[in-house]
Order: structure tokens, then sequence, then C-alpha cells
């Protein structure tokens, strides 16, 4: 205990007024003190830890809202290609039927010419399937199918195969000598490039460098 001396006097009297101020009392005086300051940590603590829990919460909304623009749009995309393959296939099925359309009369005249072939001569046969070569030929370029025939064109390697080299020709070197089997576009693609023979230089006979090597000795 911690003695206050009060040298006011008593209204009155004039005793001296002594006052007794218990440690204790001073001890709680400070210990307030410091709740105070930790009451005011807690709550800047809890201010903070509330705006945290706000983003959160606002990200986390903003997260949901992606998600579900994300899954919509990828519904969109799968039906656009589900669409897309169906559409797709119809456009093959109906070309398919069209050229089968073309294609039905050529093979009923085959049939026809191999039914009556024992009974016309090898020239009226001969000329009925020319006929029916020529009627598949335009059924099917009328589809679209190109023939590629390079008979004395410069050799093009995007659309000729060289399968033979031809030496002496009176063509010149890199030129299409002969076509061995048409070549066929469709669509702007290549189906099947023309088998080809090409001109190409001849070479040196062996006499002629014999004897200039003769004459050389």
């Amino acid at each position: 205990m911690r003695e206050i001396h009060d040298d006011r006097e008593r209204p009155g009297t004039s005793e001296t007024v002594e006052y007794e101020l218990d440690a204790d009392a001073e001890g709680l005086a400070e210990v307030d003190v410091e709740e105070a300051v930790a009451d005011a940590e807690n709550a800047v603590g809890l201010a903070e830890l509330a705006a945290a829990r706000e983003e959160t919460a606002r990200v986390r909304q903003e997260l949901e809202s992606l998600r579900e623009v994300y899954l919509r749009k990828l519904a969109e995309f799968d039906n656009f290609r589900k669409r897309t393959e169906r559409e797709k296939e119809e456009l093959q099925r109906i070309g398919g039927e069209n050229l089968i359309r073309e294609l039905v009369p050529v093979l009923d005249n085959f049939n026809r010419a191999l039914q009556h072939g024992d009974d016309v001569d090898p020239a009226a046969f001969r000329l009925g399937v020319e006929m029916i070569a020529r009627q598949l030929r335009e059924s099917l370029q009328r589809q679209g199918l190109e023939p590629i025939m390079p008979a004395g064109d410069p050799f093009d390697p995007e659309f000729h195969e060289a399968v033979q080299r031809v030496e002496g020709s009176e063509a010149a070197p890199g030129t299409v000598v002969d076509v061995l089997a048409q070549g066929y576009v469709f669509g702007g693609r290549l189906i099947r490039p023309a088998l080809v023979s090409v001109a190409v230089e001849a070479a040196p006979s062996g006499d002629g460098t014999a004897a200039e090597s003769e004459e050389d000795s």
C-alpha cells in the first residue's frame, strides 16, 4: 500500500488528511491500458479478417460466373461440332447419291452389252463399249472429276509421275512423251497423278567415246 499525503485541511478543522492508494488499484490501471491496446489490435485484426472474407466471397462469385460462362461456351462448341458433323455426313450422303444416280445408267448399258455380246460382231461390240466408256467419263465429269492428259506438256511433278525415260525422242528433254494412265483431279484436289513417260537426253554412245580415246592416244 502506498501512502499519499494531502496537506489540505478538512473543512472546519486544521487536521491534515492522508489518503492511502492500494497497489492493486495502480496495477489495475496499467492492465486496463494493455487490454485497451489488445482490444484495438483485435479490432484491427477483425476488420482485416472481415475484409479478407469479403474479398474471398467476391473472388468465389467471379470464379463461379466464369465457370458458368465456360460451361455454356463448351456446350455451344459441342453442339456446333455435332451439327457440323451431321451436315458433313449429309453432304457426303447427297454427293454419293448423286454419283450413284449418274452411274446406274452406265451400269445398265454394261449389263446389256454383256448380255448381247455373243449376238453382235466384234466391231459393233467394240463400238458399244466405247459409247459406254464415253458415257461413264461424262457422268464423272458432271460430278467434278477432271482428267489429266499431259501428252506433249512439260513434266510437272505435282500432277505427273514419271515411270519411263525415253531417250532419242523428237520431244524436248523434260517433255511428257506418252500417258500410260490418266491422272484425275476432283474438286481441285489431286486424286491420282498421271503416269507418264518423259523424254530425256540421249546418253553419249560408247563407240564414239572409244574412237576419241584412240585418236587422243
